[in-house]
């Protein structure tokens, strides 16, 4: 009889199983309304104007991974001359028919993030602190945070920036 029992109670606890494991990997039935689309600002692009900017983005990353990497070990030569790359200078590097088609408001963002790399690079060698440059960094993850908030970006034949 006990066999039996046992034998009950560990089909019954599988079936529990089971069922547990289906619920959970059954979708997810919410009370909460649809996310809505992506309500940001449109900035319609060309493929290859699209992939320029995005490539610059992909830059201010690296360039913010090499200065978060040297800070720890306050190499603040390795901070400057990483900052320096993506600086004023580099904001030529977007073709200015390109530019045009972008909102000013972009442009005032991304602008006020290579400038945020000259500073960097200016206080780094000037001032040599460590902690005012985090400081700085996350100053400006602030524009990029604001930027990508604002806007996304689509690949359109027609090349124009959609508010």
């Amino acid at each position: 009889m006990k066999s039996t029992q046992h034998k009950f109670t560990a089909t019954a606890i599988g079936a529990l199983c089971l069922v547990g494991v289906a619920l959970a990997a059954a979708p997810a039935k919410s009370s909460q309304p649809k996310q809505p689309a992506d309500q940001r600002a449109a900035l319609v692009l060309l493929d290859a104007e699209r992939h320029l900017v995005l490539e610059e983005m992909r830059n201010f990353l690296a360039v913010l991974q090499i200065i978060t990497d040297a800070l720890p070990r306050e190499d603040m030569k390795e901070v400057a001359r990483a900052a320096r790359t993506m600086g004023s200078g580099a904001a030529n590097e977007i073709p200015p028919i390109t530019v045009a088609k972008l909102p000013e408001e972009f442009k005032m963002l991304a602008g006020g993030v290579h400038t945020s790399f000259d500073l960097i690079a200016l206080d780094a060698e000037t001032l040599g602190d460590p902690r005012h440059t985090i400081s700085q960094v996350g100053e400006m993850l602030q524009k990029c945070n604001a930027c990508h908030g604002i806007y996304q970006i689509k690949v359109g034949k027609e090349s124009r920036a959609k508010k």
